[in-house]
């Protein structure tokens, strides 16, 4: 039963995603970047020598020289992280 909920609501999450409206308009000076490549780059360990966090309105990133790097996420928009776990949730 645990495992029929926890495969719903997974595929849930997957379907707002791809329902995305590709709008991802940023309020901050980084406009450019693609913030959802940037959160799944870090989600998979794509980039390394830097470290991520991320919260309700932003995605933080913080490199080798402790230099931090705001992203303001898009307005209409929400980064759902699902951490299974058996022993551990996290590293």
């Amino acid at each position: 039963m645990k495992f029929k909920i926890l495969t719903l609501i997974l595929f849930a999450s997957m379907l707002l995603v791809a329902c995305n409206s590709g709008d991802d308009t940023s309020s901050n000076e980084n406009e450019s970047v693609d913030i959802k490549q940037l959160v799944n780059d870090y989600s998979t360990k794509s980039i390394e020598n830097e470290k991520a966090s991320i919260t309700a309105t932003q995605l933080i990133v913080t490199d080798e020289d402790n230099k931090e790097t705001v992203y303001d996420l898009p307005e209409d928009e929400f980064f759902v992280s699902i951490a299974p776990y058996i022993n551990d949730t996290h590293p």
